[in-house]
């Protein structure tokens, strides 16, 4: 009885964390390297990772995705764009020995 009291907050921890919600009102309008989904949603999907943002039809985010190919097999997801990272900053060159 002790274990389930100790699993149900760790559960509860772990599908909150799972959950995050977007701002679902674009006012600027779609991305310009949006794509659009196929009519027909696929079936299957290979499980590369190249995180998208999907999009509805009117604009609006519904989540973030493995890739393009995820996003467009879940419904309502009309449009793809993928999702820019900021690269990290390039180590400084180490200082030259000056003599």
């Amino acid at each position: 009885m002790k274990a389930a009291y100790l699993a149900l907050p760790a559960l509860v921890l772990m599908f909150a964390g799972c959950t995050y919600k977007y701002d679902t009102d674009y006012p600027m309008g779609l991305p310009e390297d949006t794509e659009s989904c196929p009519e027909d949603p696929p079936e299957m999907c290979t499980q590369d990772y190249r995180p998208v943002f999907g999009y509805a039809e009117e604009g609006g985010i519904l989540g973030e995705f493995g890739n393009a190919c995820s996003a467009c097999a879940q419904e309502g997801v009309m449009y793809t764009s993928p999702k820019k990272e900021a690269l990290p900053a390039p180590a400084a060159a180490p200082e030259a020995a000056t003599e």
